[in-house]
């Protein structure tokens, strides 16, 4: 479960985060919907512990505010960050597996993931820089999901994909949660995106409003 309780945040002088509180349950999927600049980001980047922010956050159960972002990974808590983040010269596989070696975390996890998105297996020694957008948004997501043990914190993870690829990786999030059992929050500004979700909220200027 993820817990946020009034997360506030500043940053370059202008207040971002303005008392955000929201749960995500084990098992579920919550969506944070809102236009660019909302908040959606910054609010999944305080959960994993890359903004500084007051308030609280917890990760089933566990305070975990004193801790830096690799210590909340190991915790398993996984991020598929919006840019990405891929290390182009590295294969897919390296890609995903990085995060796992650098937590000495077991590296089993990767079947499951290759299982819920098989045509990664084909791309596996193929180095990142050379995939398409979309595809790249599969290992940025994949490599969360070896991570999340717990919670995936996944932002803009449908956007600028073509309707099929769309529907494509709703199908393999649902199917991660109904599997693991993790949490997912998931930020996207349009929320046609996100009907799957168990619930839908909506943050516009740094608070939730609905």
């Amino acid at each position: 479960m993820i817990k946020a309780h009034d997360l506030r945040v500043v940053l370059g002088g202008s207040e971002i985060l303005r008392g955000v509180s929201i749960e995500v349950p084990r098992g579920t999927a919550v969506a944070l919907v809102g236009p660019n600049g909302a908040g959606k980001t910054t609010t999944l980047r305080s959960i994993m512990g890359l903004v500084k922010y007051k308030g609280r956050v917890e990760l089933d159960g566990r305070p975990i505010d004193g801790l830096k972002p690799h210590e909340r990974a190991a915790l398993g808590l996984g991020l598929s960050p919006e840019d990405r983040r891929l290390f182009p010269n590295l294969t897919v596989r390296e890609n995903i597996l990085l995060p796992l070696r650098a937590l000495k975390l077991r590296e089993d996890r990767l079947e499951l993931v290759l299982s819920l998105m098989p045509v990664l297996r084909e791309l596996l020694e193929k180095r990142a820089g050379l995939l398409s957008g979309g595809q790249q948004k599969m290992v940025a997501l994949a490599r969360a999901m070896v991570v999340g043990t717990s919670a995936v914190l996944l932002d803009e993870v449908f956007e600028g994909l073509s309707p099929k690829m769309r529907d494509d990786l709703a199908g393999v999030v649902k199917e991660f949660i109904s599997t693991t059992g993790a949490a997912a929050l998931i930020a996207e500004s349009n929320p046609s995106y996100v009907r799957f979700a168990q619930a839908i909220k909506r943050i516009e200027r740094g608070r939730i409003t609905g």
